[in-house]
């Protein structure tokens, strides 16, 4: 069994947003500039929060839109969705003139000079449950008709945290969570696979469900990553909504066809596969190369990397290089078989 923990580590680092996150950062200061200047919105209360992967650790790069949540604290029942939304695309135009797009029920605001987009969301407390949850626009219809629909958003960065403490590589290292990491690289592996539906919320919610249902203890990242794909392949070709940690009794949905969710469900399937026979090959060189094919290049980049590292020793085509070509001093030598790792 091969490890491989070193270039694990590099595969992350390989994928972490880097200047994007600074990126998100500004574009998120610069919206919320906008809303909280408006005197209608700030008389309701008006408190935008980062939400969506980019605030709960979990984007990779790229990062290409950024989440933002307008939260109205003062807002009441008799807010209707399509005016307050209408006058908040009126707030962001006269900010950022030309790059705002209405979307069915947020607005989009485009930051070409970071490559990437942000997408308001308003939201009022609900009245019904007001801890935490909150109400968003549902689809609006041309002619303004509009209902507003619950959510609590805040509610997975907190699960997140949650498992990224649970489950651990090592129990004497409280820092060691094995969550966050495997849920990026499930989303590189997604992306690997070129699966454009159903999206990468989707495959996190599948990657928490199968972390809280299979319950893994393993000491590796190759370990849990192996164990989850498996259990993520699994519920995609059941095709059944998953459940929505966040709120109960709800599920997720998702716009892909039946026959992406087929589709989804066959190439992760083969991921999972590939995983398992890089976890089991006694030769460095064999698993490193299968889990470079597994976790494929950058995306969204001008320069695409391959995102796992092989040893120096090692052949692109899993093979070893002869020790003629190792040079003296080199970071890895072709001995054992890092079962260490």
């Amino acid at each position: 069994m091969t490890t491989l923990a070193t270039l694990f580590r590099s595969a992350l680092s390989n994928i972490e947003p880097g200047d994007d996150a600074k990126h998100a950062a500004e574009a998120h200061k610069q919206v919320s500039d906008a809303v909280t200047s408006d005197d209608r919105l700030r008389d309701l209360g008006a408190d935008p929060v980062l939400i969506g992967s980019y605030k709960r650790d979990v984007s990779i790069r790229r990062v290409k839109d950024v989440d933002v949540f307008v939260r109205l604290t003062g807002a009441d029942d008799s807010l209707l969705p399509g005016d307050i939304l209408t006058h908040t695309i009126e707030v962001l135009e006269d900010a950022f003139p030309g790059r705002v797009t209405r979307q069915h029920r947020s607005a989009m605001v485009d930051f070409p000079e970071f490559d990437l987009s942000v997408d308001v969301v308003i939201a009022r407390p609900c009245v019904n449950h007001p801890d935490d949850h909150w109400q968003i626009p549902q689809k609006i219809e041309e002619d303004g008709r509009a209902t507003w629909v619950e959510t609590n958003p805040t509610r997975m960065t907190e699960l997140k945290t949650q498992a990224n403490q649970q489950f651990l590589l090592s129990d004497d290292d409280p820092t060691s969570g094995a969550y966050v990491p495997v849920v990026k690289l499930v989303r590189q592996i997604r992306r690997a696979c070129d699966i454009d539906k159903p999206g990468g919320f989707y495959f996190e919610v599948l990657t928490y469900h199968a972390f809280q249902d299979e319950e893994p203890t393993e000491n590796t990242i190759a370990d849990y990553l192996t164990a989850v794909l498996r259990s993520v392949a699994d519920a995609l070709a059941t095709r059944a909504k998953p459940a929505d940690p966040t709120l109960d009794g709800r599920t997720i949905s998702t716009s892909a066809t039946t026959a992406q969710l087929e589709e989804a469900a066959s190439r992760m399937a083969e991921a999972a596969t590939l995983a398992e026979e890089a976890l089991k090959a006694e030769d460095t060189c064999v698993s490193a190369a299968k889990w470079r094919q597994l976790l494929g290049t950058t995306k969204h980049t001008d320069d695409p990397e391959h995102v796992f590292p092989l040893p120096d020793f090692c052949n692109t085509d899993g093979t070893r290089k002869s020790s003629s070509t190792i040079t003296r001093g080199a970071p890895a030598v072709p001995a054992g078989n890092d079962r260490y790792a």
